[in-house]
């Protein structure tokens, strides 16, 4: 009956279009004040709806949102995984309604604990907005991509970052949505304009702490671009060439940096950047490839055993290996879910390096007492606690990628930006290598100081300072998801202590 309501129809079309502009408020468009006034659409049409309807308006909202969002999943599988176009079509269409349940949850979920409507909906909004957020990075291994928060890193907000990281934002995202429809909607319009002032003013005052400290000296760290296509990289037959162009870039961007008088003290590779097994390099391979022993970190596949098989990074330095071992994989794309069920599909894509083993040991890396490296592999730097967890002393932050499997879509750029938030969190600057780019350089207060253009075969330098110190975020996590959570089941327990 809800759908054939016409003006019900024109609400969830709102909400589908509302989801679709948001996805300009990440990168590459990068219009982050566009965020508030998607969400406060969403909330205005879920103010006062049944839980019913508040349950297909967020659907609605988060199909618009992750299906143009998360387009890229088609490229990754169709022009590059080999899917069929039908196939790699009702993959996205899929995969987008999934996530989209997240979003359908939340608007489902505050309708029930608040079932009045009005100011009080408005709230709840916001925190359920957060829980489910959450949710969605961690269930069935996770998927912490289009974050709210994450579209704030051009705002003022941003600076709210070192305090209580990404779902902190998202919560301050959302209630400035909800203030800024209570500002629309109701007669008192004091306390919504106090509070989005005071977010503002706090944003602004917050942005003026410096959160970590000088490490040492500034070191100057170079990454390779190589733009080596992914339909050659695992063929035998350019394997060699790959290698000799790693190593050609490497030689010229040394010569560079050596004659402007900016030696280099680390250079990093993308992830894989080496087709081959570290088992059939040995330590003559390794001073060939290195530029007058210059500390080299490069993703590499590991497989110490046949059962056992490793996307891993590899920092030489002073004739020594200290090896890193991905530890979150990427479902279907680096691991098989379900593989009784799904063996048949990894048979049918044929993608090579689709089927490795997690590791389980720290990421840290270091080649001197002020250079330690926190190491995250490709999409590994999307999931923020994972991430502060394993931070420990570092003081550099480094994310090694091969981009090129999402071609020239809205990917890397997202990606990018969540290495922006990653080092604002943590105060910590971020060395971004990727195959086909961009490769970047990232400063302890998330900006991007350098980078280079997709799809080019280039090296680049950048000197960087190594920091130290503990932001709020570091020291006590996500705390505005155990705030909203809280938040929820008071708001529960009431709920059932009334009835």
């Amino acid at each position: 009956m809800l759908l054939k309501d016409k003006s019900f129809l024109l609400r969830i079309a709102v909400c589908f279009l509302a989801g679709a502009v948001l996805v300009l408020a990440f990168s590459p468009f990068s219009y982050g004040y566009l965020a508030f006034f998607c969400i406060a659409v969403l909330f205005y049409i879920c103010k006062d709806l049944s839980a019913t309807q508040a349950l297909y308006c967020g659907l609605a909202f988060g199909y618009g949102q992750f299906g143009f969002g998360v387009s890229w999943v088609y490229v990754s599988l169709h022009t590059y995984g080999g899917m069929p176009f039908w196939m790699g079509a009702i993959a996205v269409v899929l995969f987008a309604g999934i996530l989209a349940i997240f979003v359908a949850f939340a608007t489902y979920t505050a309708a029930k604990l608040v079932d009045n409507g009005g100011l009080a909906r408005l709230v709840m909004l916001a925190f359920t907005w957060v829980v489910f957020e959450w949710t969605k990075s961690w269930i069935f291994t996770g998927f912490a991509w289009l974050e709210l928060g994450v579209t704030q890193t051009s705002t003022l907000l941003f600076s709210y970052a070192p305090i209580g990281g990404v779902y902190l934002l998202s919560l301050l995202v959302a209630v400035t949505a909800a203030s800024l429809v209570a500002l629309a909607c109701a007669d008192r319009k004091l306390i919504p304009s106090l509070l989005i002032a005071l977010i503002i003013a706090s944003g602004y005052l917050l942005d003026k702490i410096q959160w970590s400290n000088h490490s040492g000296r500034a070191i100057t760290v170079g990454v390779v671009q190589g733009n080596v296509p992914i339909n050659e990289k695992w063929q035998a037959a350019y394997r060699d060439g790959v290698i000799a162009k790693l190593r050609s870039l490497s030689l010229q961007l040394l010569s560079r940096q050596t004659a402007s008088n900016m030696p280099l003290d680390l250079l990093v590779w993308p992830e894989t950047a080496l087709p081959i097994y570290h088992q059939q390099t040995d330590d003559d391979f390794w001073d060939s490839i290195v530029p007058n022993g210059l500390p080299l970190l490069t993703g590499i596949v590991d497989s110490p055993q046949y059962s056992e098989t490793y996307n891993a990074a590899i920092l030489y330095c002073d004739g020594k290996k200290q090896i890193y071992r991905k530890q979150h994989l990427v479902p279907f794309g680096e691991y098989l879910p379900m593989r009784f069920a799904l063996n048949w599909l990894l048979d049918y894509l044929q993608l090579p390096m689709s089927d490795f083993t997690s590791g389980q040991q720290n990421r840290n890396l270091g080649c001197s007492e002020t250079v330690k490296i926190g190491l995250s592999i490709c999409y590994e730097d999307a999931f923020a606690s994972e991430v502060r967890n394993a931070v420990g002393d570092a003081t550099v932050l480094v994310n090694i990628s091969e981009d090129a499997w999402f071609g020239d879509s809205l990917a890397p750029h997202q990606r990018l930006q969540m290495g922006q938030m990653r080092a604002r969190e943590l105060a910590r600057p971020m060395v971004r290598s990727a195959n086909s780019g961009p490769s970047a350089f990232i400063d302890e207060r998330g900006r991007v100081i350098a980078q280079t253009p997709q799809f080019t075969a280039l090296a680049l330098a950048q000197s960087i300072q190594p920091m130290t110190g503990t932001t709020p975020y570091k020291k006590f996590g996500s705390w505005a998801v155990l705030l909203s959570l809280l938040v929820c089941v008071v708001v529960l327990a009431i709920k059932l202590r009334r009835r």
